[in-house]
C-alpha cells in the first residue's frame, strides 16, 4: 500500500495502539483494593460498562453540570476534571461515597492507567515503520494528554510520535465534531 499522498497520519490510542481493556482491568483493580475490596470480574464488567456509557452520556450533554462549573468552556479546569470523572465512580458505588471519596478513588484509578500498559501486537513495528518513512504521527484521543505521554513510553512509541492531541485540550471529546475542528486549528 503506497501512502505518499499522506504526510500526516492520525492515530487514536485505546484499542488501536494499546489494550485498553486490560489497561482499565488493572486501574480498577488498584481503585477498588484502595475501599478494601477484592476484585471480581462481574463488578469489572459493572465497571467497564458504567465507565463506557459515562463518557457516551457526556459527549450526548446528558450529565447535568453543578451551577458552579456551568461557565467552564475549552479547556476544562482541574476541578470540573476531578467533578466529572468522579461522577462514575459515584454511579459505580451507587452514589453511596462522598464527592471527595470519590475524587480519591478516581485519582488512584487515573494513575494507574498508566501503571500496566499493554501493546496491540504490531503497534511498535507499524509506528517505527512509519516515522522511519517521515510520516508526522498524530495520536488524537479521549483520555489525558499526560496518561497518553505516560502510555506510549510504556510502549516504547514515543519517539515515534510527533505530537499528542487530547480531548482536555479542545474541551470536546470524540466523535464531536469541536474535537475535529479543535486538531484543524493546530
Amino acid at each position: 500500500m503506497q501512502l505518499k499522498n499522506y504526510r500526516i497520519l492520525i492515530f487514536d490510542l485505546d484499542d488501536t495502539l494499546i489494550d485498553n481493556l486490560e489497561n482499565v482491568r488493572h486501574a480498577f483493580t488498584k481503585m477498588i483494593e484502595a475501599r478494601n475490596e477484592n476484585y471480581n470480574e462481574n463488578n469489572f464488567i459493572r465497571w467497564y460498562k458504567i465507565d463506557k456509557q459515562f463518557w457516551i452520556d457526556w459527549q450526548d450533554g446528558l450529565i447535568e453540570l453543578p451551577e458552579h462549573l456551568k461557565s467552564e468552556t475549552g479547556k476544562k479546569s482541574n476541578e470540573f476534571l476531578d467533578w466529572l470523572r468522579a461522577q462514575r465512580v459515584q454511579i459505580y458505588y451507587d452514589n453511596k461515597i462522598s464527592l471527595d471519596e470519590a475524587i480519591n478513588l478516581n485519582n488512584i484509578y487515573m494513575n494507574a492507567l498508566t501503571e500496566k500498559i499493554i501493546a496491540i501486537d504490531g503497534a511498535y513495528e507499524t509506528l517505527k515503520y512509519l516515522s522511519s518513512k517521515g510520516y508526522y504521527i498524530i495520536i488524537a484521543t479521549n483520555g489525558p494528554k499526560i496518561a497518553t505521554r505516560d502510555k506510549l513510553l510504556k510502549i516504547k512509541c514515543i519517539n515515534f510520535v510527533n505530537e499528542i492531541l487530547s480531548a482536555d485540550m479542545f474541551g470536546y471529546m470524540k466523535p464531536n465534531k469541536e474535537f475535529f475542528e479543535g486538531i484543524e486549528k493546530i
